[in-house]
């Protein structure tokens, strides 16, 4: 068993980076929402007069009338160094089991940066070789084997009953490379992918990128994730975005991919005609976990290069940069949850500029979380109110699968969550969920494959506090979740009975007053919604 200090701090490029990330048409009866505070709550519990109505609006498909949830929609990150998952490890039926629980479809095979210095053949990384050696040998003095292999992880996410989604070796591999495993996959039982990434993160400094050494581009003495303080800024002083400035540095990333990745499309394509391939997209600088200097520049020089070919972009969502927990100099938790608000106008705009040059491609969160860095988030009962939300929000704008950054990071390695992590469970040797798992939990009452799936619109004085989204599944049934984004007050929000959403239903309550999901029943009409808190609410 590799040690958990070699592994836990593999993304620690992350914080340094200097960067920071369909209208979709619900068919069905409309319902309505009223909402009332403060006096006029008051008004209501004395004397029930029927309250103003707010009409719930579905805001109108951009590119299909019937959206439904696809196959792997929740999904989360798995690493090759992620010895927890092996299946033979004392911990992994425990993660398979909680995985199932929460609806889980999706594990993107890859680890972040990870998967720019790791070969598939040999399950070995040059992460020991870098940052100088680059080109290291996979099977050198240098190379270091990894725990998880590419079979073992297929194995675990057929067990699992899930899809696979792989991010190949960009920065230090070869398109041949890259199109052996791809056969391979198309060829042995049991090891299929369904979607295939080129490359991690390509447009930033901290990802190995030996193509940038290449034709066209020829730029020489780049070295990955080498910070040091430049003019009182934390920089890479050898990358392109520091040496030619921010503009043309970006272009000069974004034109090296666009000429090197068209290589590996060609060759993965010729190895399996069918397979599904996608490239990184760069959010700009109103997503600061995930922010990259000049993105619509990386966004457009890539996809006029690769947009015949490409079926999907592959976004990562982390609205924040800060370690430790929330509040204090961080920001609070009803700060990070207003962030799912902004998720509508961010898909938005990725969907212009697809229409525009690859209007086929779809829109995958490849990684997403609070937070770049390590966190107590994870170990905070607003982790797992974002991770709903997060989840929602992105499904029923559009995005076909949403994968949380990631299974387990062992930086919690007993069950107590005390320490900052990235995971949906603490690297045990039975793990324990972390506060996204009970997000992801959630989100899954909603997200189920085949159903429609949209947000709502919530009008009235808590329209700036409450998210609502709404899922119609296969046969009729239907559910609701409200999201609470506000500490307080607590919010009432009215929800009167049609013809789909009546009588009875199931409900499922969490909140950070009350930090556990509360299951019960209950009628249409009044629901009372503590701060920061999500219900889910069901028919029978």
């Amino acid at each position: 068993m590799a040690s958990p200090l070699n592994h836990r701090r593999h993304r620690n490029y992350r914080n340094y980076r200097k960067y920071r990330r369909r209208q979709l048409t619900l068919a069905g009866t409309c319902a309505v929402i009223a909402v009332a505070t403060g006096a006029a709550a008051s008004a209501v519990a004395a004397a029930p007069p029927v309250p103003a109505a707010a009409t719930l609006s579905r805001a109108g498909g951009m590119t299909a009338a019937k959206p439904h949830v696809a196959e792997g929609a929740l999904g989360v990150n798995v690493a090759p160094w992620d010895y927890s998952y092996a299946p033979s490890d004392t911990g992994a039926p425990a993660m398979q089991r909680m995985l199932k629980a929460a609806g889980v479809g999706m594990l993107h095979y890859g680890g972040g940066m990870w998967a720019d210095y790791y070969d598939w053949q040999t399950n070995s990384d040059i992460k020991k070789c870098l940052p100088r050696h680059t080109d290291g040998s996979f099977a050198g003095e240098c190379s270091t084997g990894d725990a998880l292999s590419f079979a073992d992880f297929s194995k675990q996410a057929r067990t699992l009953g899930a899809g696979s989604f792989v991010t190949v070796n960009y920065g230090s591999g070869t398109p041949d490379l890259a199109a052996r495993w791809v056969a391979a996959a198309r060829n042995t039982p049991g090891q299929a992918v369904r979607l295939w990434e080129v490359g991690n993160e390509s447009y930033g400094c901290w990802e190995v990128n030996n193509p940038l050494a290449q034709a066209p581009e020829r730029y020489r003495g780049y070295t990955p994730g080498t910070y040091i303080s430049v003019h009182g800024r934390w920089e890479n002083p050898t990358c392109p975005q520091v040496t030619q400035g921010a503009a043309r540095g970006t272009q000069t990333l974004a034109d090296s991919y666009a000429a090197n990745s068209r290589k590996f499309f060609e060759a993965m394509k010729k190895a399996d005609p069918s397979a599904r391939i996608g490239v990184p997209w760069a959010f700009g600088s109103s997503v600061h976990g995930a922010a990259v200097q000049n993105a619509g520049v990386w966004n457009r020089t890539v996809l006029q290069a690769d947009g015949q070919d490409a079926g999907f972009v592959d976004a990562r969502w982390y609205p924040y940069d800060f370690s430790g927990r929330t509040g204090g100099a961080n920001p609070s938790d009803s700060q990070v949850l207003r962030q799912l608000y902004t998720v509508p106008a961010l898909y938005r705009q990725m969907r212009q500029t697809l229409n525009t040059y690859d209007p086929k491609a779809g829109v995958v969160i490849g990684e997403t979380g609070i937070t770049n860095a390590e966190s107590l988030t994870v170990c905070q009962p607003v982790g797992a109110i974002f991770a709903a939300g997060d989840v929602l929000s992105w499904l029923a704008a559009g995005a076909s699968s949403v994968n949380w950054f990631d299974l387990n990071n062992y930086g919690n390695t007993t069950p107590a969550c005390k320490d900052g992590d990235y995971g949906l469970f603490t690297s045990s040797e039975q793990p324990a969920p972390e506060t996204p798992y009970w997000g992801y939990l959630l989100a899954s009452k909603l997200a189920v494959p085949g159903a429609s799936l949209g947000a709502i619109m919530v009008s009235g004085p808590a329209a700036k506090s409450v998210l609502a989204y709404e899922s119609v599944f296969p046969g009729g049934r239907r559910a609701i979740a409200l999201v609470n984004t506000g500490a307080s007050p607590a919010r009432h929000v009215e929800v009167r009975p049609f013809k789909a959403l009546s009588g009875r239903l199931r409900t499922w309550t969490y909140s950070t007053g009350a930090p556990r999901i509360v299951t019960g029943t209950a009628g249409t009409g009044s629901v009372t919604l503590p701060g920061e808190s999500i219900r889910v609410m069901e028919t029978g």
